[in-house]
């Protein structure tokens, strides 16, 4: 496979985030109230600024409130934020997405091709 890579129309791993929110009656944490929010969003933002053929998928619950805001690249790591949503964890995470494209690329890139 020579030449330049061109992404595919459809993202080739998803970035999932919980934004999960409680009524917090029982004053537990959450992500929500942790920011997961707007992380979502400028990850978001950050991904498609950099053409990384991934999607931001804002989910549900991932039984980890107390270490939150909590996301998961697919296929990869997990992040735990322990509250802390600086510019140092967003590229911590920014990194880890970057090496999981490049990983994906090179798997396809090695695949055999298929066709007619």
């Amino acid at each position: 496979m020579e030449g330049e890579w061109i992404p595919p129309q459809t993202p080739l791993f998803i970035v999932r985030i919980c934004i999960n929110k409680r009524l917090n009656t029982d004053r537990l944490p959450s992500c929500a109230s942790r920011g997961s929010r707007g992380l979502a969003d400028v990850l978001e933002r950050m991904i498609q600024a950099e053409q990384i053929p991934a999607s931001v998928t804002r989910g549900p619950c991932m039984n980890n409130c107390a270490n939150g805001p909590n996301l998961k690249i697919q296929g990869a790591d997990y992040f735990n934020l322990q509250d802390d949503i600086s510019d140092a964890n967003i590229e911590k995470i920014m990194v880890a997405v970057r090496a999981e494209a490049e990983r994906r690329k090179a798997m396809a890139a090695e695949a055999p091709a298929t066709g007619p």
